[in-house]
């Protein structure tokens, strides 16, 4: 990776746009403000956007305000984060109509390399890992800036349980804490409030559940009348493919999601052995081995069917493979 020339364009260019992926998560955002704040710390004119909604249990994190959603101006460099596809982040416009330099930041193993500039660490936990990495030693890590790696790390590694966690993410995180992160705020902030609708609706989640006949795959469906009936948004549902994920003998996790545009979005979670990027890749999505996405344009009954079957090839093929 060139870090001598990511350091250069930080010390040299002026402006920066820093950006991450549509349905943002605790390491997009933290990523993306911690980054910003250290760049505005060191007189440097930095704008965070997401072309999305921010979910209501990261308005806790500093810099939250400072997210745009929509964007004209252009910028000396534009910072990706946390993202392995550039069609990933919404636009609407090319990305270089905003910046004639893209750098990419990113951890996924299916990352296209479409920066101009691209540092990709696959053994890293968390792209808040990575900035951390990146800052230390070059940046006054402030509470703030540290709250937001703190929480970056912390989400994709699912309290340090996924296997994903390191001893290097572990020490990050130690460090983290010494400059005041507490924890057990964050702990509930993110993992442990949830809304009297979200409850509600999680009654009707469940009783969707389906497990596949060798006990191996558990699947939930959300539809647009379940929210509307529990009076429920899209942050109401987050978390509840761990549900189904969590079953006794489950390897793999699918939760289906209707939108109001008639799209259906599908969560993929992976315990032991499956690689459920592969799966969300065949419906250009993508991820992590145990945890990742995907949209498909078709009626839920239709969606699942063709999801399924690509879960059961894979599941196959990994058994094969692990055999």
């Amino acid at each position: 990776m060139d870090i001598a020339r990511f350091y250069n364009l930080l010390e040299n260019k002026l402006s920066f746009m820093i950006t991450s992926h549509v349905s943002p998560d605790g390491d997009s955002i933290g990523s993306v403000l911690a980054l910003t704040l250290a760049l505005l710390k060191n007189e440097k004119k930095a704008v965070p956007v997401i072309k999305d909604d921010i979910p209501r249990k990261y308005k806790f994190l500093p810099g939250t305000e400072l997210i745009e959603k929509d964007i004209s101006e252009t910028f000396d460099v534009i910072i990706v984060l946390d993202c392995g596809d550039i069609e990933r982040l919404g636009f609407d416009r090319q990305l270089k109509e905003y910046g004639p330099i893209v750098v990419n930041i990113d951890h996924h193993k299916s990352n296209s390399y479409f920066g101009d500039l691209n540092l990709v660490d696959t053994t890293a936990s968390s792209v808040g890992e990575m900035i951390y990495r990146l800052l230390d030693g070059r940046v006054e890590l402030d509470y703030d800036i540290a709250l937001n790696l703190y929480t970056s790390i912390i989400t994709d590694t699912g309290s340090i349980k996924y296997s994903n966690t390191t001893p290097l993410s572990i020490r990050i995180l130690a460090d983290l804490v010494d400059k005041g992160v507490r924890p057990d705020y964050v702990s509930r902030q993110v993992f442990e409030m949830r809304s009297p609708a979200s409850i509600k609706l999680l009654k009707s989640v469940l009783s969707t559940l389906e497990i596949s006949a060798d006990g191996k795959v558990a699947t939930l469906y959300i539809t647009q009348e379940m929210l509307k009936t529990a009076n429920a948004d899209e942050d109401d549902t987050d978390g509840m493919i761990n549900y189904a994920r969590e079953i006794e003998g489950v390897e793999v996790a699918a939760i289906f999601r209707e939108t109001d545009d008639s799209v259906i979005k599908v969560g993929l979670r992976s315990n032991e052995w499956v690689d459920v990027s592969m799966i969300a890749a065949k419906f250009n999505g993508g991820g992590h081995p145990r945890a990742a996405g995907c949209q498909v344009k078709l009626p839920l009954k239709e969606a699942r069917e063709i999801v399924l079957k690509a879960i059961n090839h894979a599941m196959e093929d990994s058994g094969e493979r692990r055999n």
